[in-house]
């Protein structure tokens, strides 16, 4: 399938209770960040953001705005995650066909569908690159470098693991991406950032970062059965990544006050393996 075209996959059977909670938490800033700089919006992102609501009021969402319809949703999750246990996989806490199930996925798939009527509509410039370096660790920061190819699926990358479930590991953040030439620019700043000190599993390099927004999707390889990612959102930087950064300024990397600089969170569309050296082709 054409990779531009392939709907995300999305598994209720892959999430926590605890990555539960999050994702529905997470649809806040990613709700803003798909209509960030966006004057009218597709047909289709509007129908895809109305499932949504549908889905998070059907669940227990009230109101208009999305951070009161996901209060209560989230609220319902985490007396969830206090009965059955926040490790436990939510389709043993609660029957697949609960409402908080269907929200949980509604969230990941609809705000990827909205994204992607964005970049289709308004077009995103085509641009390569590749992938500078790999890393991994068994929790925490920094990241180790990778040599040799590395599984890349839709749980991120072989062998990853992170310390905090609550604000990380969840499908939308499959993968953390962050630039070369970005690390460059705060290095010559004179802040001690290297690739892999800041979390990044991917260190691309040649990829305009300034392009990248919620929707756009990365070839990582060549042929059929290369990777594909799916940019879903921003990481937001926390004191653990401090150490990275001139006075411990880690919000020099918010998007919020620094668009451009942060890091970006992605989802895995197609699986596969990925190494140093790997081309990137930012898809139109």
């Amino acid at each position: 399938m054409d990779p531009r075209s392939a709907p995300l996959p999305v598994d209720p059977a892959g999430y926590t209770v605890e990555d539960a909670s999050g994702t529905v938490r997470s649809a806040v800033p990613r709700w803003r960040w798909v209509l960030e700089g966006i004057d009218g919006l597709p047909h289709g992102t509007l129908v895809a953001l109305e499932a949504l609501v549908d889905a998070l009021r059907s669940a227990g969402g009230t109101g208009e705005r999305i951070e009161d319809l996901v209060g209560p949703v989230d609220a319902s999750l985490l007396v969830v995650a206090g009965r059955a246990g926040r490790r436990t996989p939510l389709c043993e806490a609660l029957d697949p066909s609960d409402p908080l199930v269907t929200a949980v996925e509604t969230v990941d798939r609809m705000l990827s569908a909205a994204g992607r009527h964005v970049v289709l509509a308004h077009g995103t410039p085509p641009g390569a690159g590749s992938v500078a370096a790999v890393h991994r660790s068994a929790g925490g920061v920094p990241k180790v470098e990778v040599r040799g190819p590395v599984g890349v699926g839709p749980d991120g990358l072989d062998g990853d693991r992170q310390k905090v479930r609550r604000h990380h590991g969840r499908p939308s953040q499959a993968l953390c991406l962050w630039s070369a030439e970005v690390i460059s620019a705060l290095a010559a700043e004179g802040h001690p950032v290297a690739p892999g000190s800041t979390g990044e599993n991917l260190t691309l390099s040649g990829v305009d970062w300034r392009v990248l927004r919620p929707g756009v999707r990365l070839v990582l390889g060549e042929g059929d059965d290369a990777p594909v990612a799916e940019v879903t959102g921003w990481a937001d930087p926390c004191r653990t990544i401090a150490g990275s950064f001139l006075d411990g300024a880690f919000r020099r990397i918010d998007h919020a006050r620094h668009p451009g600089c942060s890091r970006a969170y992605a989802a895995v569309v197609r699986p596969g393996e990925v190494s140093a050296g790997t081309p990137v082709t930012v898809l139109p």
